[in-house]
Parts: C-alpha cells; structure tokens; sequence
C-alpha cells in the first residue's frame, strides 16, 4: 500500500520559477511612482508570504515610504496588482520535469492539490497557461481560507475535502513556510532545492525529505511505505 495519497504543492518556487514577473511588475508600479527599480535577486528574498508582503517589503527598502500618503500607496500597491495581473506568465517558466512528473502522479492515482499563498485570483490563470490546472482536484490561494501558510489551516481543509488523515498527505514546497506548514498539520515534508528561501537551505528547516529535481519526487512516493 503506498503511505501517501495525496501530494500537496506550493506553487511560485517551486511549481513555477515566477520571479521574473513578479519583479517586472513590482518595478512597473514603482517606475510609475518615482521609486527605484528593485534587482531579481533582491525581490527574490521578498516573496513567500503572498503579494502584500512582497509589496511592503519592497516599499520598506526604497526607503521613501513616508513620502506617500496611505491612499498613495495604496494606489501603486493596487498597480503592481494590475501589472502582474498581465505579466502573470510573461517569463515566468516551469521548472524542469514538472509537468511531466505532475501528469505521471496523477496517472498513478494521487490526488493532486496546490497549496499557495499567492492571490487567490492568479492561481487558475498560471495553472492554465502551463497546461497543468487539469491536473489539480483543488487549488487553494492567499484567500481561499482565513489562514495562509505556516499555518496548517489549508492542509487540514484538504484533509476534510478528501477524507484524509493528515500521514496520507505529502507536502512539497520551496520555502520554510512550507515545511513549517506541513510540520504544524502532521504531514510528511519535502522541500526542493531551488526556488525561493530566503537565501536559507531547505535542509535547515528539516522537512522529511530534500529533493535538488522535482523528479525525484517519483522514486520518494514509490518507497514511502
């Protein structure tokens, strides 16, 4: 009997290296506004507490917050919503063998579900321009629920939704939110590598297991017992 049935997934960083476009549409509303363009490395250790806190962390390190007034900065958080909102998928790419590791759990008979912190509103449209929504039974966002990771809140919905207990779930994810998410819920762990982490290994968080391909997660699921 395999240990897990459902696999759960972070999404920005680790389904999709979507840092291109969010620090394309980050410094399109800050142009607009005067305030200076942000490095892809520096937006890189903003993300992983879905857009509001890229957007004050951003907005904190151009130092000239106090500049604008709280209906100001409103404004350019609302036009960074409207440019990524257009660049969702403008160089944002898959990461290698994603697609075809998703498709090949799938045919195996794992329920399939995304698990992110990113705007509810964006999820669809990213999975659908990947050709991978098909795959997931559910996709929660930012505010689907009323708690984001770390909290365990969406891996215990899943586990309501499917009839689960929460050793059935496997959670795989980029970032220590992920992995402290998982902890929290009672489900196993692994993080990947890459993606987004604040410039802090993956290890350091002790998910159950580490993977450098997203492919590896095959063989991982395939022993679990």
């Amino acid at each position: 009997m395999a240990r897990f049935k459902l696999i759960g997934f972070d999404l920005d960083g680790t389904l999709v290296n979507s840092l291109p476009d969010l620090a394309l549409s980050l410094n399109s509303a800050f142009s607009e506004a005067g305030l200076p363009q942000a490095a892809e490395e520096l937006v890189l250790t903003w993300i992983g507490n879905g857009a509001d806190v890229l957007f004050e962390r951003g907005l904190e390190w151009t130092g000239r917050a106090a500049e604008f007034s709280p209906e100001q900065i409103g404004e350019i958080k609302r036009r960074f919503g409207h440019f990524y909102g257009e660049n969702i998928c403008n160089i944002s790419k898959l990461y290698p063998n994603v697609k075809s590791t998703l498709e090949s759990l799938k045919a195996q008979g794992y329920i399939l579900a995304v698990v992110t912190n990113k705007p509810t509103k964006h999820v669809q449209p990213v999975l659908s321009a990947f050709g991978i929504d098909h795959l997931f039974a559910e996709a929660l966002g930012g505010q689907s629920l009323p708690a984001i990771k770390p909290h365990p809140a969406p891996l215990y919905y899943l586990c309501g939704k499917f009839g689960l207990y929460p050793h059935e779930i496997l959670f795989v994810g980029d970032s220590k939110n992920d992995i402290l998410a998982a902890k929290a819920a009672g489900c196993a762990s692994l993080g990947l590598t890459y993606g987004y982490n604040y410039n802090i290994p993956i290890a350091k968080s002790e998910p159950d297991y580490v993977c450098q391909d997203f492919a590896e997660i095959l063989t991982i699921v395939a022993n679990a017992h």
